[in-house]
């Protein structure tokens, strides 16, 4: 490379960088072109932004490590223990934050509990369908004449609810 006080044009600055195995991004040249003079000083800012946004690219997207297949039986077992009450099992799995935790589970083992504990965990896999008020009652074991009657009630208390907020 020249010295400092020294001015290059940019075809020079380009033969300079390839002789020395640095490889300047194409779109960093483009913004340059209309520049004739370049200095070294002007070099080491350009290689230093480049820099910094290939650090930024790196940088992006999860930080955290992969969770392993014990780490996963363990998160699902505590599950099994204590229920979705994370905090406690954050406290139980050390090394993972508790949002982290909570996102697994929800995101990527909430549905597969047979494929990581086993078959005797399938009947964990299926999701509970939502219930309505017709399903609850017919699916009661109340006598069909307390059935009736509950339904209306039920029904009544909706009605002077809707009225209320009306």
């Amino acid at each position: 490379m020249k010295d400092n006080n020294t001015q290059s044009t940019l075809t020079e600055l380009s033969n300079d960088l390839s002789q020395d195995s640095i490889l300047v991004e194409p779109s960093m040249l483009k913004k340059y072109d209309n520049l004739v003079m370049f200095d070294d000083e002007d070099q080491r800012s350009v290689l230093r932004k480049m820099s910094i946004k290939k650090q930024k690219k790196k940088r992006q997207g999860r930080k955290s490590r992969d969770f392993t297949i014990q780490e996963d039986q363990r998160l699902l077992g505590l599950v099994l223990m204590f229920g979705p009450k994370f905090k406690t099992i954050q406290r139980k799995m050390s090394g993972r934050p508790l949002n982290i935790l909570k996102n697994r589970y929800y995101r990527e083992l909430r549905y597969k509990w047979d494929e990581i504990m086993g078959k005797e965990y399938a009947h964990l896999n299926e999701k509970k369908p939502d219930l309505t008020l017709d399903s609850i009652w017919k699916n009661s074991p109340l006598h069909s004449d307390l059935q009736n009657i509950m339904m209306n009630m039920v029904t009544q208390f909706q009605n002077v609810i809707k009225n209320c907020l009306n």
